[in-house]
């Protein structure tokens, strides 16, 4: 257990989420024609990426235990709300 009571917790959330990403992408895989698989996994990575910050935001039950907080080597707290932003810097798709 490392030093903070939520280090498990948190990890053990963060891990489910690839794992069932996982899951969900090869499912897919299986129900889709192959000239679909990237987009497969575009819907996927979008999803895990904005899970990700809703963990760190204090949206899932993680949070009844506690709340993760992301700062700055200088000790400034990023903001609570990176799930709300988070697309405003995911990568555009070529038009």
């Amino acid at each position: 257990m490392g030093r903070s009571y939520l280090q498990d917790p948190f990890m053990r959330e963060v891990a489910a989420a690839f794992a069932a990403t996982q899951a969900r992408i090869a499912r897919r895989f299986a129900e889709v024609p192959v000239e679909e698989s990237a987009a497969v996994v575009d819907d996927e990575l979008r999803g895990l990426y904005h899970g990700l910050f809703v963990i760190f935001d204090g949206g899932t039950a993680l949070a009844d235990k506690g709340l993760v907080q992301i700062r700055s080597d200088d000790g400034t707290a990023f903001d609570r709300f990176l799930h709300e932003i988070c697309f405003s810097y995911w990568p555009k798709a070529d038009a």
